[in-house]
């Protein structure tokens, strides 16, 4: 699809860093302000055409003919039009992992080769990042600058409970400390480059479709099935 964004602003790419949300601060202090928000917004682009590729799959026909169209108009509509385009590739995204599960020899297969498996798990940081409130928690917990100062997760997390999650109940409580599992485990699967075990993906993808117990018990399914993958990695 030519050139990409990062290519013609010569910046560095989102895979020359740790954490999604490092490459963001960078672009935001190295990228002229007035294309912030088109890098960003094109960065998601390229995240959701990696997923197609990661899955075998081919990108809807009218990704190219509307990428460029988008590329020929001015800001703010620029910007705004490939928001709402991100909008309908997630969209498009989501209904293929749903209508995708016939095909669960291929896709296991799929998940066993190790094809960029970075750029997998930042799909789902950008995505939990984007649905996910607890995550959000997380992400401001572990960004604090003094981090020997800062409270263990599950004594920040019963703060929140007291305060902005005081009308919730145990299970979201539960869920909020399994999601800081979730984010260090996803953290530690993407520095070493490890792929994620078949199928995690797509249930990570759709956690916070889930409600009450229900959403706590895969929470905490997920985050044993990624402990467990672990292992064969630790005892290798």
């Amino acid at each position: 699809m030519g050139k990409t964004m990062t290519d013609k602003l010569k910046i560095k790419s989102s895979n020359d860093f740790a954490d999604p949300s490092e490459w963001r601060d960078y672009v935001r202090a190295f990228v002229p302000a007035e294309e912030v928000d088109y890098v960003l917004a094109f960065e998601r682009t390229q995240l959701f055409l990696c997923f197609y590729k990661l899955r075998g799959m081919k990108p809807p026909a009218e990704v190219k003919a509307e990428l460029d169209r988008i590329a020929k108009l001015n800001d703010p509509e620029r910007t705004e039009a490939l928001e709402a385009f991100n909008d309908w590739l997630l969209a498009t995204t989501t209904m293929r992992l749903m209508l995708g599960n016939e095909s669960a020899n291929i896709e296991a297969n799929h998940f066993d080769t190790p094809t960029d498996p970075r750029t997998q798990i930042d799909i789902l940081l950008d995505h939990l990042s984007r649905t996910s409130p607890c995550f959000v928690f997380w992400r401001h917990y572990k960004k604090a600058a003094d981090t020997a100062s800062r409270p263990p997760w599950e004594k920040f997390i019963a703060t929140l409970h007291r305060n902005e999650l005081s009308k919730n109940t145990n299970s979201d409580r539960e869920y909020a400390l399994l999601i800081g599992q979730l984010g260090q485990l996803l953290t530690y699967y993407r520095d070493g480059s490890l792929c994620l075990p078949p199928f995690l993906f797509e249930r990570i993808w759709f956690l916070d479709r889930l409600r009450g117990p229900e959403r706590t018990l895969q929470a905490r399914a997920v985050v044993q099935g990624l402990i467990e993958a672990m292992k064969p990695c630790a005892s290798a």
